[in-house]
């Protein structure tokens, strides 16, 4: 009796430990919708793409067709590049799961507006520069940190620094085994290493 006490206790122990462990991601039925919201629809990418299988890239402000999303591990969304090439790319969201976070993490990787309406705001809202410098995915010394994120997209990596009572910020964007940076002060870009 006494030997099976032991082995009973332990997996009653070992099952408790894991209930609390277990993380919620998207109901299925939420992962339909979302995947027949974007499935077939046309975006523009922000940001460079990368193959997971490292098959290829699709270059930013290249005109794709979202063909699938996945909610395995980080999740991944599938385009249609040129020449109906297809590139599966992680979308690296923090687990839980949810509806918000990967909407909002397509919302970094893909515009859903074509590029000459895009190109018409930037210039209403920043001026003519500014709306140049972003279509050329440039930046320069006092543009917004708005509208540099629009022109190199949302960076990989952000660091803070607090310097002389002021705010500082290194963004790294890498790029396969190369890194570019923009320096951010007071919202303002003050340099860049590209």
């Amino acid at each position: 009796m006494k030997k099976l006490i032991l082995p009973l206790i332990l997996v009653l122990f070992s099952c408790s430990s894991v209930k609390h462990a277990i993380i919620k991601d998207i109901p299925i039925e939420k992962q339909e919708a979302l995947i027949k919201k974007y499935k077939n629809k046309k975006a523009w990418t922000r940001i460079i793409l990368e193959d997971l299988s490292q098959h290829g890239i699709v270059q930013r402000d290249t005109k794709v067709e979202i063909i699938d999303l996945d909610f395995h591990m980080n999740g991944s969304v599938t385009v249609k590049g040129p020449k109906r090439k297809k590139i599966v790319h992680g979308l690296e969201v923090e687990r839980p799961l949810t509806v918000e976070k990967i909407e909002s993490r397509l919302a970094d990787i893909f515009w859903f507006k074509d590029p000459m309406l895009r190109q018409v705001e930037y210039i209403r809202k920043w001026g003519k520069k500014t709306g140049r410098a972003i279509r050329n995915h440039e930046v320069f010394i006092g543009m917004d940190a708005e509208a540099a994120l629009e022109s190199w997209g949302i960076p990989t990596e952000i660091k803070s620094y607090e310097i002389g009572g002021h705010k500082e910020e290194q963004w790294i964007y890498k790029v396969g085994n190369r890194s570019k940076y923009i320096y951010v002060v007071n919202d303002k870009i003050t340099r860049w290493e590209d």
